[in-house]
């Protein structure tokens, strides 16, 4: 595929809303066969949601940012997925980290009210392969605390993410932001999807991507 061609098919990827899709061929795939796979954690409906996610500092991460805009992106999924459920503001979040010493996800909850926090611990994120490919690779550590009840309720752990599946893309037909965005929404897709059924399709297609 040619490269201007391969860049048009990815910034048009970047540009869609991801309203449970990565094209609007599988939006209408959906409406007309709603989604088959159930939530894995279905205990966020009706929910005041804290969503956070820290890097692990042992692996030196070097990009904070991106742990922020990764919480971001989750929670205005589970908002829009899951019926009735608040989510916190990740300004509110991120205000109340920065101004108190970090104790544990629990501490976050209280401070902030909310029946549950989803936390992302992120293991592994870097999203080059060599020095002209790019190829997202993230592990994280999901877990969901009881905020009243004082209690871990659910946890996954996603090892190997990567985006894309089968190949990698050239660095000339993304600049690395462009790429580091439409990385991050893919992932905050992957760890959304425990908490909201979805269309087996949408996966099956997003895998399938070549580009």
């Amino acid at each position: 595929m040619p490269a201007r061609v391969r860049r048009l098919a990815l910034l048009t990827l970047m540009s869609l809303p991801f309203l449970g899709g990565c094209s609007t061929l599988l939006t209408v795939a959906y409406l007309i066969q709603p989604a088959d796979m159930p939530a894995e954690f279905a205990g966020l409906k009706a929910k005041s949601v804290a969503v956070v996610c820290r890097p692990i500092i042992e692996l030196d991460f070097s990009d904070a940012g991106s742990a922020r805009e990764l919480a971001t992106l989750v929670g205005g999924q589970i908002e829009e997925h899951v019926r009735r459920t608040k989510v916190v503001g990740q300004h509110e979040v991120a205000r109340w980290i920065d101004e108190n010493a970090w104790t544990d996800y629990q501490a976050v909850g209280d401070a902030l009210d909310a029946d549950h926090v989803v936390g992302i611990d992120l293991e592994e994120f870097h999203f080059h392969e060599g020095s002209t490919l790019y190829r997202g690779r993230a592990a994280v550590h999901v877990r969901v605390f009881d905020v009243a009840e004082k209690k871990l309720v659910f946890q996954k752990r996603i090892d190997d993410f990567s985006f894309p599946s089968n190949n990698a893309i050239p660095a000339t037909d993304l600049s690395e932001v462009e790429f580091r965005s439409l990385f991050l929404r893919m992932l905050s897709q992957r760890i959304s999807r425990l908490f909201h059924a979805y269309e087996s399709r949408e996966v099956f297609a997003e895998e399938s991507l070549t580009f």
